[in-house]
């Protein structure tokens, strides 16, 4: 045994960077192996881990949290490595033979439900037979090709009957495939479910009916029925990749990462051994040729849904780059709807965004290529777990995790079927002044083809309507302008797409009758700090007890979990959880409890003789939770005082993981009355085991918003005349001395400039005040 150990170490300590390679794990049985999560912190680690364990379970290999299939001497290498792994399946073998147990006695019961077990390739197809035999009015079967061994590549097609108006042949349509990675079992019955809901509920439940009658559905269950009915061999349950023979030895193609928009890039491997090998070039597997040519000859498609396990995720566009998605605004209200319909079922917390930054990049994949070559909305779903049963999942659990993500997937098949979707670009501006004020949105089409440009209607104090059309500045976003304004006055605007059709969208969704309302104000800044200058910043608190990672003003060293950079332009510093590197994404992150970070007393009052409406706190902010053995279990707290620090409120509980500085903007008065002794604070903690916590702040903003009572004798002398256009250019010019208001800013634009003079000359002249 020790002689076994010290081998395995020993090998391991020949491992260099090039030997990340996530091999396919050999045929089973499977007993007393384990699967682990380790944190590795650096590339040498985890060569060295990988070339210990029989394989790992992640689609992604780098530094930070894995999921390994060990034995127990492989295991006590690890441990040799000084790696501390936490112990997610006790056994896989006696997983696998639960699975097949509960299957078993599944199919021993005459009247078992359909979905109280898993399902051969064979039974499948079966039951969406059995789906156009009992319900040939909606439901239809087609084959859209053959795999690598000659299998059938089945689905089922979901619409009403033709209606007045609404023909099945122009009706928009939605597909939901599953099954490109052999060993996830539970998305064959994911997709099932999908279908079975649709056709079993139609004409009983009014909101699924609709669906059925305005939308085609189209169900693959099985992308992958080589690798799939592989699985159901005796110690091949593991098995991810399509059953390409590579000609070396090595079997298998992962088909999602095969398809060909950006193809070949991070995330996917050369290997032919390795588990996300990427084939021999774009689409060059039968199985993801058949799904390309199949979805490029249904032109009514809008949305897909790619169907994978597991960790409970929904992850849109892109994968292979961290760039955004031209339509990234509206992906976020769709992923956020989704998430929401998810939670709401089974409360199941199914994290959402884009997949490079949301779990890790992954080039060549399904859903960047119906998103980024066919134009469709969607994305990919990690179904249930997080890990403590991972691929294996339990037969009782088939029909929950189903309930929770068809609902999911109901909540983007509503949105295939709108014409177009708009979404704000953030930030949207908060009032308007006396200049022009710039505001964009996002106007995605879905089902329908825009007619002309979108228009902004807009009026003030409460005129008439006028429209103007906005421009395209890029992909699918359209800017315009809000009219200048009085201090004082309210601008009300909307916009409206139009389709070929003749489909009016509107943002709001109720156009005139509910539009966006700005007043018109003036804004002063009361306080700034870019943090290049400690202006009085402290750290720690009581009950602080964090170790490790404790807040420091200074130049971040980049990490997995950490920005490689400070927020403000030009500038270097910010405040960070230690800015370190150290040897991995580990090393001086957050340890052992709470570090806090306050700020120096600032008021949040306006200047003298200015009338306030409102004060506006901002900051720029950065959070990391998702890597390490036991990710998304911590938050951040930022905080603030009105009295000196004596009492805080909560402003927002972070758990994002946006990989990037993050705007936060927020209504002093709608959390407390704005003083002159103000504090802010933020509380980065650490309270569970194989958490890593990173986290920063900079560019600190306090702003008021309000009016000048308007004085056009700016001089103070009793008179208005020119001597006041006199005293308001020398007030411009730097010379105050002839000039008795608080700003020279007449025009509440935010600067002190030719314009005010000449808004000054207006009111000496008998303009407006």
């Amino acid at each position: 045994m020790r002689s076994n150990l010290l081998a395995l170490l020993a090998a391991a300590a020949l491992a260099g960077p090039a030997a990340f390679a996530q091999q396919t794990p050999p045929a089973g049985p499977y007993h007393g192996h384990k699967v682990v999560r380790v944190t590795v912190n650096d590339h040498d680690q985890l060569a060295q881990a990988l070339d210990i364990a029989v394989t790992a379970w992640n689609c992604r290999i780098g530094v930070g949290p894995i999921d390994l299939q060990v034995t127990d001497e492989q295991l006590a290498a690890l441990r040799g490595l000084g790696l501390e792994p936490v112990v997610i399946i006790p056994d896989v073998q006696e997983l696998i033979d639960r699975e097949e147990a509960g299957m078993a006695a599944a199919r021993a019961q005459a009247d078992a439900a359909w979905f109280s077990t898993f399902r051969t390739l064979p039974e499948l197809h079966a039951r969406l037979d059995y789906y156009q035999t009992n319900y040939s009015n909606i439901a239809s079967t087609f084959i859209a090709g053959q795999t690598l061994e000659g299998r059938n590549i089945k689905g089922v097609r979901i619409t009403g009957p033709d209606l007045p108006g609404n023909p099945r042949a122009t009706r928009p349509a939605i597909i939901f495939n599953a099954c490109q990675h052999a060993r996830e079992w539970a998305t064959p019955m994911t997709a099932m479910w999908i279908a079975d809901r649709l056709i079993e509920s139609y004409g009983t439940d009014q909101r699924l009916t609709d669906i059925v009658n305005n939308l085609e559905v189209i169900v693959i269950p099985v992308v992958n029925g080589d690798g799939y009915e592989f699985t159901w061999t005796a110690g091949n349950r593991l098995w991810r990749k399509n059953r390409r023979d590579n000609g070396n030895g090595t079997f298998g193609v992962d088909t999602n990462r095969n398809w060909g928009f950006q193809w070949g890039g991070e995330g996917a491997s050369t290997s032919p051994g390795n588990d996300t090998y990427r084939g021999t070039g774009p689409f060059s597997e039968p199985e993801t040729q058949v799904m390309r040519d199949f979805i490029t000859a249904n032109p009514r498609l809008t949305a897909h849904i790619d169907i994978h396990s597991y960790s409970q995720l929904i992850l849109s566009s892109y994968g292979y780059s961290a760039i955004d998605s031209p339509d990234r605004p509206v992906l976020n209200i769709v992923d956020a709807a989704m998430h929401d319909a998810i939670l709401a079922v089974h409360g199941r917390f199914y994290a959402a965004g884009p997949t490079y930054t949301t779990i890790y990049p992954a080039s060549g994949v399904a859903s960047d290529w119906t998103a980024g070559d066919r134009g469709l909305l969607g994305c990919g779903i990690e179904v249930r777990d997080t890990g403590s049963y991972g691929f294996v999942m339990p037969v009782e659990e088939i029909i929950p995790n189903a309930e929770e993500n068809f609902e999911g997937a109901m909540k983007l098949a509503e949105y295939a079927m709108k014409p177009v979707l708009i979404a704000p670009i953030e930030p949207a501006p908060a009032y308007v002044s006396t200049i022009p004020t710039p505001v964009a949105v996002n106007v995605r089409p879905v089902a329908g083809t825009l007619a002309g440009l979108p228009l902004l209607y807009v009026r003030s104090g409460g005129g008439p309507w006028t429209s103007t059309p906005v421009s395209l500045t890029s992909g699918f976003t359209y800017a315009g302008l809000l009219p200048a304004a009085q201090c004082g006055e309210t601008v009300e605007y909307y916009f409206e797409a139009t389709t070929t059709a003749g489909q009016a969208v509107r943002f709001p969704t109720d156009g005139a009758s509910a539009p966006i309302g700005l007043e018109g104000l003036e804004v002063r800044t009361v306080f700034t700090d870019d943090l290049e200058q400690n202006l009085g910043w402290t750290t720690g608190a009581p009950g602080d007890a964090a170790t490790l990672g404790l807040w420091s003003r200074c130049d971040p060293e980049p990490t997995a979990a950490q920005p490689a950079d400070d927020h403000t332009a030009g500038g270097t510093l910010a405040w960070i959880t230690d800015c370190r590197a150290g040897t991995g994404v580990g090393a001086f992150d957050v340890d052992g409890g709470a570090t806090t970070l306050t700020s120096p007393m600032f008021s949040a009052l306006g200047p003298s003789g200015f009338e306030v409406s409102e004060a506006r706190l901002s900051y720029w902010r950065w959070y990391s939770n998702n890597q390490g053995s036991n990710p998304n279990t911590d938050a951040m707290l930022v905080q603030l005082s009105n009295n000196d620090g004596q009492s805080y409120l909560g402003v927002e509980v972070v758990t994002e993981n946006a990989g990037q500085w993050v705007h936060h903007e927020m209504r002093i008065d709608d959390l407390m009355p704005p003083t002159a002794q103000m504090r802010l604070r933020f509380i980065a903690q650490d309270l569970g085991g194989g958490s890593i916590v990173e986290a920063g702040v900079d560019d600190v903003l306090v702003r008021v918003f309000g009016c000048t009572p308007c004085d056009p004798d700016v001089n103070c002398d009793g008179s208005v005349n020119g001597f006041d256009i006199e005293a308001t250019e020398q007030a411009v010019n730097g010379d105050y001395s002839n000039f008795c208001q608080v700003s020279a800013d007449l025009n509440g634009d935010g600067a002190e400039n030719g314009f005010d003079i000449e808004t000054e000359e207006q009111r000496v002249n008998g303009g407006p005040c």
